[in-house]
């Protein structure tokens, strides 16, 4: 009879021990941990990196570790013990210690993002922003020179340097950030305009405060003035952009005959721009991860280009023609309190490179003796 039983009985043994080797429910709970935490939106599925570092075959110690999650680093934010409690974070640690390190599985994506530290970024868009405001800081002079300023000087000490300041800031705000004159020719074109200007802006505006306010990131609802803002801003830039690029399909007169192509790849910079802004708001809030550093290098790429391109474009009329508009302003303000300006006043100032073209015409029509080129000087 006892030979009869043992066999039963190492049969029970046998799938006791099998039994106890299944993972209750709240072990595997805990060996899901990762998987459904906010770390693998940034450390990806397998753990080996998104946007994020890799996290798989973790080294780090456990105080040192918990120190990371609740207190952040780099882009990183602090996630609170609210969120997660110390014993989830140990057994998020425990998971990654033993996940598999697959090299393969790094997405290119990192590789590349890795090497754009918040220092790293800072430091390529300083040198870029540097490049933009030394070549626009040379159209600035050039047209200052053109207009004559120089020259003008004595007239406007003598109608008063405090007023002449007053009247160009006033045209800078009125002239400039309001557009009064286009306000006044075509409330079309001007809110068209406007849309552009504004949503530029805008977008800059939001970018500093976010830079100010939620200098990591951090995810907030959509209709948080932080996200709303550039929302907002981006649509309208995006509508301004589709009808100047409707206008230079349709506009006999759009070629200046000098930066069209330069203008054509500032369009699609801005436009790619704001388009890869949207699609990492909605790739991150779609949860697909994998895809989102890609986008936001296309991104950092697109704006690295536009501010460098930019003062080469006739887009650089956003800061020259305030500028000039400001100058005629007090030019006018000058001729009316009866000071003698010792020149003739241009009533059309920035179209320097057409009015160079006519009077070359001009020339080659008058004959070979007058051959030679044209010196045009601008005032405002």
């Amino acid at each position: 009879m006892k030979h009869l039983l043992l066999p039963f009985l190492l049969l029970a043994s046998g799938l006791s021990v099998a039994q106890s080797d299944i993972p209750t429910p709240v072990e595997q709970a805990k060996a899901a941990l990762y998987g459904s935490s906010n770390c693998m939106g940034c450390h990806g599925a397998n753990a080996m990196g998104g946007l994020g570092p890799p996290l798989a075959s973790n080294t780090l110690e456990s105080a040192a570790f918990l120190k990371i999650v609740r207190e952040g680093k780099g882009m990183m934010p602090a996630t609170p013990e609210a969120d997660l409690s110390d014993e989830q974070v140990q057994s998020i640690h425990e998971e990654l210690k033993v996940a598999p390190w697959i090299p393969s599985q790094i997405p290119i994506a990192y590789k590349v993002g890795q090497y754009l530290s918040p220092a790293n970024t800072s430091k390529v868009f300083i040198g870029a922003f540097g490049f933009f405001f030394l070549f626009a800081g040379i159209g600035i002079v050039h047209g200052f020179r053109l207009a004559g300023v120089r020259h003008m000087m004595p007239a406007i000490r003598k109608m008063g340097m405090g007023k002449a300041i007053g009247i160009f800031f006033k045209s800078l705000v009125v002239d400039g950030l309001l557009v009064g004159s286009l306000w006044q020719a075509s409330r079309h074109r001007w809110f068209m305009h406007a849309l552009m200007l504004y949503g530029f802006l805008g977008l800059l505006a939001a970018d500093i405060l976010i830079s100010v306010y939620n200098p990591q990131r951090l995810q907030v609802p959509l209709t948080h003035p932080l996200k709303l803002l550039p929302l907002l801003s981006g649509t309208a830039l995006m509508i301004g952009v589709g009808y100047v690029m409707f206008r230079y399909r349709s506009d006999k007169y759009i070629d200046n005959g000098l930066t069209l192509g330069r203008d054509f790849l500032f369009l699609n910079l801005l436009f790619h721009t704001v388009f890869s802004g949207f699609l990492v708001v909605v790739l991150k809030r779609m949860g697909v991860q994998d895809w989102v550093m890609s986008i936001y290098l296309y991104h950092l790429a697109a704006i690295f280009l536009l501010v460098v391109t930019g003062p080469f474009t006739r887009f650089s009329h956003v800061y020259l023609v305030p500028l000039m508009a400001a100058l005629t302003r007090v030019t006018e303000a000058v001729t009316v309190s009866g000071a003698d300006l010792g020149f003739e006043r241009e009533p059309a100032p920035g179209r320097h490179h057409k009015s160079q073209r006519i009077a070359e015409n001009v020339l080659e029509q008058l004959g070979p003796e007058y051959d030679g080129p044209a010196r045009l000087r601008y005032f405002p």
